[in-house]
């Protein structure tokens, strides 16, 4: 990764960074907004925190969304009620006027980012739109008519008022402009990066893996929606195959037990403390492929974590999943509806193949250096910021 001369940096500026809860923390929405910040800051802008953001009626919302379900089997969606949508609005303003921002910067704020003060730019960031996740998203199943509307509403309001739109996917940006009628002009696609405290020596994670079995990594924390199960057949099916395989299942834990020959389930890791956060990253070393058969993701920060590692991916083209893996770059890609067999066929297939592993791994460490991680993210977001 090169640095650009100083004196080619855009201007600094000072940036009202607002989120509903805390960005500072690394717990909050997996540490993206964390990230987010700390790369801004890193370009040299004066970053203000706008967050946690209060909204006094939510707990009451809450409450009520819970009976929904239980009662009507529809969820209210507790903040896409109208009174918590205007609490949030309503208290982000009169923070962003009290530090007199040049810019606003909003990711995943389209609760409250259409509200933002005539006269502030602002750049809106987020990895899907309301139209693409309804019914896609586990949170965002079954919502009542009502929670339906203020949603599209709120996310229609936010994509007119931005004067910036960031979206890591295309699957993302076209939907914006599609089903929300966004400038094209205004609309941009910048991949995310790996939610990594430092990134590891390039060095080290592409020297050569212990010689053994194919060693697979499942990293997710909803067994059922990331393909856990699925992950679970796939390395029955190459061990009936004849082939030496084992699986690792990091952070999340069957409904009911699993036995499988060759399966580890570590049930979490916190990244935030480092005998776990070194854990994990052994965990990524000792892998050959990352596997992760998910039925449904914006995104997925986890495959750029796995490129920093030097671990290609293999995973379905599911939602925004092709832009954070690269077929034949970072890792493979197959149909949404592949079964544990089709997995298995291509693991068998890579993994007999040393040269083209080989090939992947490094292609995969190449993509995490030159855009999948934050600081190429922020430079490329500094320069749209000094657009406007």
């Amino acid at each position: 990764m090169t640095e650009k001369h100083i004196s080619d940096r855009p201007a600094a500026r000072r940036i009202a960074f607002a989120t509903i809860g805390d960005g500072r923390l690394v717990r909050f929405w997996s540490g993206t907004p964390f990230h987010m910040w700390r790369s801004l800051a890193g370009e040299g802008h004066e970053v203000v925190h706008i967050g946690p953001l209060s909204a006094p009626i939510l707990p009451l919302y809450k409450t009520y969304s819970r009976l929904c379900r239980a009662f009507r089997g529809r969820g209210r969606s507790p903040l896409h009620a109208g009174a918590v949508v205007a609490q949030y609005a309503a208290d982000s303003a009169r923070k962003i006027r009290a530090v007199s921002p040049d810019i606003v910067f909003a990711p995943a704020g389209s609760t409250f980012a259409w509200s933002v003060p005539n006269g502030v730019p602002l750049v809106y960031a987020s990895d899907a739109t309301f139209r693409l996740i309804e019914n896609y998203h586990p949170n965002y199943r079954n919502l009542s008519r009502g929670a339906r509307d203020i949603a599209e509403r709120v996310e229609r309001d936010t994509i007119a008022r931005a004067d910036l739109i960031l979206y890591p996917s295309e699957w993302a940006a076209e939907s914006a402009i599609r089903d929300y009628g966004a400038d094209r002009s205004r609309v941009h696609v910048i991949p995310w990066g790996a939610n990594l405290e430092e990134a590891p020596d390039r060095a080290s994670v592409l020297g050569c893996r212990k010689p053994g079995p194919c060693r697979l990594l499942f990293i997710g924390a909803n067994w059922e929606e990331k393909g856990a199960d699925i992950a679970v057949g796939v390395l029955a099916e190459l061990r009936k195959r004849g082939m030496e395989a084992e699986l690792v299942i990091c952070g999340c834990t069957p409904p009911k037990p699993v036995a499988q020959d060759g399966l580890t389930i570590i049930p979490y890791l916190d990244k935030c403390d480092r005998e776990q956060r070194d854990r994990l990253d052994q965990l990524y070393r000792d892998a050959d492929l990352f596997l992760l058969p998910t039925r449904a993701d914006c995104y997925g920060i986890v495959f750029c974590e796995a490129a920093a590692h030097g671990v290609p991916s293999i995973a379905p083209a599911t939602g925004g999943v092709p832009c954070a893996i690269r077929n034949g770059e970072t890792g493979l890609l197959l149909p949404p509806k592949a079964t544990k067999a089709d997995y298995a066929a291509v693991i068998f297939e890579t993994f007999a193949n040393q040269d083209r592993l080989a090939r992947l791994r490094q292609s995969s460490r190449d993509a995490f250096e030159a855009r999948l991680n934050w600081q190429a993210w922020a430079r490329r977001v500094s320069d749209l910021i000094e657009t406007l």
